[in-house]
């Protein structure tokens, strides 16, 4: 064969070879469009995206966890808001409550862990947008020990994260095992709160694997849908300016910033 005979040869394979590996799967289908969540009801917080468009979105993008291997406070009982970012855009934001029971801290010398304290109020914020018939996540704010000492907390952009499905749809988020900052890699995660934050082997699961989120929209700071929670006798005011306990409030031990804050933070 002549030496044009075979770079055209190896370009035919090349082509070959491209179209022969599938396309990367982008963005969600079978969420309601835009048209059935802007200006629809009912609408419980009055935003101007319709209860159940707020739901549907919500529970189709919540983040997949990577759970530590080891993890000893995986309980949690999560809630979420949401709200139009740019109706124009037919942008949403959601914010993910994690709402652990517990931060079990960092272990020292094997004999008490440091830093533990009731309820964790660890979340995360996602953007995404409604186009061509289906929904985009374009990006992901994950708390990560958020203003402390040890803060690793960052905006990542959608190529940033990995997925257990469709790319730019539900994120994969890493969690520091017993302390719950939330992560875009195994290696990021790794680095997180000066090196004493790890992601070791583990297993994966939805934020709310059982409810799906159903019933757990809190609405916003201003119409508030959901506050008081009341666990095994013990309440949580989700919206008010108190710490969260995580319905596990034990004698002796600190507990976790209040959700308020950061709500107001991302405009809730």
């Amino acid at each position: 064969m002549t030496p044009v005979l075979r770079s055209h040869a190896r370009a035919w394979v090349l082509v070959l070879s491209l179209l022969s590996v599938p396309a990367l799967a982008q963005g969600l289908p079978d969420l309601p469009p835009a048209e059935a969540c802007w200006g629809q009801g009912p609408d419980a917080d009055g935003d101007g995206v319709s209860d159940a468009c707020e739901l549907q979105v919500a529970a189709a993008f919540m983040p997949t966890l990577w759970i530590a291997q080891g993890e000893k406070g995986v309980a949690r009982r999560p809630y979420f808001a949401a709200r139009p970012l740019s109706s124009a855009l037919r942008t949403l934001r959601i914010f993910y409550m994690s709402a652990y029971s517990e931060d079990h801290g960092i272990p020292s010398l094997g004999i008490f862990n440091v830093f533990a304290h009731d309820g964790d109020s660890e979340f995360q914020v996602l953007d995404v947008h409604f186009a061509d018939g289906r929904w985009y996540l374009d990006q992901a704010f994950l708390s990560a020990h958020l203003e402390t000492a040890c803060d690793s907390s960052g905006w990542y952009g959608y190529a940033q994260l990995e997925y257990a499905g469709a790319y730019r749809g539900a994120p994969r988020i890493y969690v520091a095992v017993n302390k719950h900052g939330a992560y875009n890699s195994k290696a990021t995660c790794d680095r997180g709160c000066y090196f004493t934050d790890s992601c070791s082997q583990g297993r994966q699961e939805a934020l709310d694997p059982v409810n799906r989120l159903a019933a757990r929209n809190v609405g916003s700071l201003g119409t508030p849908l959901i506050n008081a929670v009341t666990v095994n006798g013990q309440t949580e005011r989700l919206l008010n300016d108190v710490e969260f306990k995580g319905w596990d409030d034990q004698a002796g031990r600190s507990n976790s910033t209040p959700y308020r804050a950061r709500l107001a933070q991302f405009g809730f």
